[in-house]
């Protein structure tokens, strides 16, 4: 087995440091003489061949309010999706989260990171380790049990107004960079990421919820570009879509005697909803959904919204007018003359 890559450094990292799997995994905290660690690692509960459940303990700290699990084999080269914390009171907040999809017959190291994903950065709970058990020898086809209904999996925080959004993976694989993160984790399955994190749909499709005042909440769909998700706590509950991704790179051709616009670039993203309250942002314009499914896309000619079910408000950010676009039809809010 290669030896388990645990770099030492400082407990408390800053936003440029944030999250990172690998080699660059976040290192344990330096010994202490304090009995109540702020965050602490405690053994893992239910290993199987293949699952295990991570757990630890966060104080009641307010600087730490968001937490997540880092494991691997020789290094810490896989993480949980990063979830709110229970608001802090005067006691240890413990937090559990199973993982699936594990190798049997083989040694895992974890350790719990907790933080608030930006001034105060990360904190490390120490590493722990469990081993998985061989797989289970089947049974004879006389004496094999009776079908047993899967135990129910953990249920992910719900959003928090202004703070968190839910994702969930709906197909393919999507990608999440928490703020201040060096780089990109896989989604594996549904879980809490801050305000600011960025998405990327372009090999799969994703379920975004989140909340609204008076305890409610929202979903909307979307694949096929990158974006950014935001949201303000005094909003009223919308969340803004910023497409993210490389910006079109445009250039000039002479034809004809006048120029023609070169596109060699372009970013979009597909978005569907049920009348939530979302915007998608483009270079150009702002669009407001409506109950609809529609299409923004980034090119050199300007922003074009297509709708294809329901209609849309689209605002023009350089001619200062909103246009109402309909299911069948689109609208392009034109760059400034250069």
């Amino acid at each position: 087995m290669k030896p388990f890559v645990h770099t030492l450094s400082r407990p408390l990292l800053g936003a440029a440091a944030a999250l990172a799997l690998g080699l660059s995994a976040l290192p344990a905290p330096a010994a202490s003489a304090d009995p109540a660690p702020a965050v602490l690692t405690t053994p893992a509960t239910a290993v199987t061949d293949t699952t295990a459940v991570l757990n630890g303990v966060v104080g009641p700290q307010k600087q730490l309010s968001v937490y997540t699990f880092q494991y691997g084999i020789d290094r810490y080269d896989h993480q949980t999706p990063v979830t709110a914390l229970p608001a802090p009171g005067k006691g240890p907040r413990p937090v559990a989260v199973p993982v699936t999809g594990l190798a049997p017959a083989t040694q895992y190291h974890f350790r719990l990171v907790a933080g608030d994903g930006g001034r105060f950065g990360w904190m490390s709970g120490g590493d722990q380790n469990f081993t998985t058990p061989p797989p289970p020898a089947p049974l004879p086809a006389a004496v094999a049990p009776a079908a047993v209904a899967p135990a129910p999996a953990a249920q992910p925080a719900p959003p928090a107004l202004g703070k968190t959004v839910l994702v969930a993976p709906v197909s393919g694989t999507v990608k999440v960079k928490s703020p201040g993160a060096a780089g990109f984790v896989v989604l594996g399955a549904g879980g809490t990421v801050p305000s600011g994190a960025v998405v990327d749909t372009r090999a799969g499709e994703v379920a975004l919820t989140t909340a609204l005042p008076g305890g409610n909440t929202q979903t909307a769909r979307f694949h096929g570009g990158v974006f950014r998700v935001r949201q303000s706590a005094t909003g009223g509950g919308v969340t803004d879509i910023d497409l993210r991704g490389p910006a079109p790179q445009c250039g000039s051709r002479k034809g004809g005697g006048r120029a023609a616009a070169v596109t060699t670039k372009r970013r979009k993203l597909w978005g569907s909803d049920k009348r939530g309250r979302f915007r998608t942002h483009g270079r150009n314009s702002v669009a407001t959904v409506r109950g609809t499914r529609w299409v923004t896309t980034d090119t050199c000619a300007g922003t074009r919204t297509t709708v294809t079910q329901g209609a849309v408000s689209v605002r023009d950010l350089r001619r200062k007018r909103t246009v109402l676009v309909r299911a069948g039809h689109s609208y392009v809010a034109r760059p400034r003359a250069r």
